[in-house]
């Protein structure tokens, strides 16, 4: 007996049907830089958040990392897969359970004269399925790979949240910014209004000049609500991210600096990062790991397909009195090997490894498509960085040029050079004119803030 359970343990420690996961052939590293451009091989930040040179958004970033429920829950994942796999682990060994009973029987008087009877019973029921095929060994290979896509998960969504913090306080300068020109804007075009009103009290202008004075500052106005919901929004925003309520919400708005680009950005050459990149990205090294996962479950459910061994056995007492239960001539013991094998289950077997063959395929696809559009994500983000870069630039130009224009505008109005209409169209046009390059510039932010993403640079 000892020889077969020695052969058994050996048998079953080397044989794992099934095939062994062979990784699939994707882009190499050469190809994968050619496609995205790439001049050198510098290593990613890993607190790339700190590069916008902003000590709120830093905190806010910090404070989400740790408070941040989707995090949390990721986190949780992670134990729940680790728990498993430590189930899993122990399915395949021997388990031994104590036991203990006691059983009256009474007879019935039609049968026969049989007296009733008293059993008392204690001791160690052992059971071992032997893993012979390595349906268990596949199943902890499975739930390893799927520990692995857990904490690649929680990398992945530890990026996303950092992203959206970074987006979200973004977009709230953009308001916040927008608000302040809007209402230095207003303040202007009362002094003008209060000028026009004072030419028209006078004579010296007529009612046009007076209403269009009075419709450029009241549009102006109307400007002001929608820039305070939008910040107030993206406040509330903010708090959710970093889990926290609204009031609760750590940012001091008197240090809110007007969006700029030059001194974050101009250092920045976003195809300088290696090729592999794209491979240890969070979701595409999940991917991966999830298509182990489902080739292991396929030599699981092939295993299902070979004879089953299992081997029981008990030791211990049995009387039919409870005195005489634990004397040496009451021990009793048992042992029993079984081996089954699936004769007729109309094909639910080999259909369950054909799905499993199949789930395995999606997997396979879906790991594709993710390196997919881990390329496709990541130069879309290197386009729109340099282009609106560009922009940027240009922008800044036209303000500054717009700025003059409207300054001597207004000088050539209180000469009685020009009419009152010219000034109304330059005052129009240098508002869209800061607008657009605040947009434009919380856009290169935004860029940045998506190449970080795409590229996926770990955050430790």
């Amino acid at each position: 007996m000892r020889k077969i359970l020695s052969l058994a343990f050996l048998f079953c420690i080397s044989c794992s049907v099934g095939e062994n996961y062979v990784p699939p052939k994707s882009y190499s590293d050469a190809t994968l830089a050619q496609n995205l451009n790439i001049s050198a091989a510098k290593p990613l930040p890993q607190k790339w958040y700190t590069d916008f040179a902003d000590v709120q958004l830093t905190a806010l970033v910090e404070q989400g990392l740790k408070n941040n429920t989707d995090i949390k829950t990721a986190i949780l994942r992670l134990k729940q897969a680790r728990t498993q796999l430590q189930i899993t682990k122990v399915a395949a060994l021997p388990q031994i359970n104590a036991q203990g009973g006691y059983n009256y029987d009474k007879q019935s008087k039609n049968i026969s004269l049989t007296a009733n009877s008293h059993y008392y019973s204690a001791g160690l029921n052992a059971s071992w399925n032997i893993d012979l095929w390595g349906k268990n060994r596949r199943q902890i290979e499975a739930d390893r790979a799927l520990l692995k896509a857990a904490e690649y998960t929680l990398e992945n969504v530890k990026i996303l949240i950092a992203a959206e913090i970074i987006s979200a306080y973004i977009n709230l300068r953009q308001n916040s910014e927008n608000l302040r020109l809007t209402e230095k804007n207003a303040r202007l075009q009362q002094e003008i209004l209060n000028m026009v009103k004072s030419k028209y009290n006078n004579g010296l202008t007529d009612e046009t000049a007076y209403s269009e004075a009075q419709y450029l500052l009241e549009n102006t106005r109307a400007q002001i609500p929608q820039y305070r919901t939008a910040i107030e929004q993206y406040r509330n925003a903010l708090a959710t991210l970093i889990g926290v309520l609204p009031d609760e919400l750590p940012l001091n708005d008197t240090k809110l600096t007007p969006l700029s680009t030059s001194k974050i950005t101009a250092h920045h050459n976003l195809r300088e990062f290696p090729a592999s990149a794209v491979r240890f990205r969070p979701d595409v090294a999940a991917a991966e790991q999830n298509l182990i996962a489902e080739n292991a479950l396929v030599g699981a459910a092939v295993a299902e397909l070979y004879p089953n061994i299992s081997l029981s056995g008990l030791w211990g007492y049995a009387a039919q009195g409870g005195s005489s239960l634990f004397r040496s001539n009451s021990q009793t013991y048992n042992y029993a090997p079984l081996v089954s094998l699936p004769l007729l289950d109309w094909n639910r077997l080999q259909n369950n490894v054909r799905l499993q063959k199949y789930i395995k395929a999606e997997a396979l696809a879906d790991y594709k498509q993710t390196v997919l559009d881990a390329v496709s994500e990541i130069k879309n983000a290197q386009t729109a960085f340099y282009e609106n870069r560009a922009a940027a630039q240009n922008k800044a130009r036209a303000l500054q040029n717009m700025r003059k224009a409207a300054e001597l505008t207004q000088k050539k109005y209180e000469s009685g050079l020009i009419e009152f209409s010219q000034v109304v169209r330059t005052q129009q046009n240098l508002i869209t004119a800061e607008q657009d390059y605040v947009a434009v510039t919380a856009q290169v932010l935004q860029n940045l803030t998506a190449f970080y993403k795409a590229v996926a640079a770990p955050i430790n």
